[in-house]
């Protein structure tokens, strides 16, 4: 899991680093208008590098990755959402919203993996 590999890179930081932190807290039960505006802002930014990267860049592409839903505080559902939002933040931090890969790379590990996985890849 990436999780252990992370643990043996902050083993070998020179900074103190508390790996033990668990985040924890009551669900907010209203969101600002600045919070809301900054979320537009993010999702606008993360659209636009996620088209940017798969309509003109032969070299790579983008993969949405982190979590979609568009959900705030005071939404019907989220008081649940968040509680198991912080679950796997603590259990595997936070997601990239996008991964990029090199095409090339990604034609190589496809190309050489197993049929089963080319398979399943494919059905998709």
């Amino acid at each position: 899991m990436y999780k252990d590999d992370i643990l043996d890179l902050i083993k070998q930081s020179p900074l103190e680093i508390d790996t033990e932190i668990q985040i924890t807290g009551r669900p907010p039960t209203m969101a600002n208008s600045e919070f809301l505006t900054n979320k537009e802002q993010g999702d606008w930014a993360e659209t636009i590098v996620f088209k940017a990267v798969n309509e003109y860049s032969g070299d790579y592409f983008a993969v949405k990755y982190g979590r979609s839903e568009s959900i705030a505080a005071g939404d019907d559902g989220f008081a649940n959402f968040y509680v198991e939002y912080q679950s796997e933040l603590n259990a595997i931090g936070k997601r990239p919203d996008i991964l990029i890969f090199k095409v090339r790379d990604w034609l190589f590990s496809f190309l050489c993996g197993s049929k089963k996985n080319r398979d399943n890849f494919l059905e998709r």
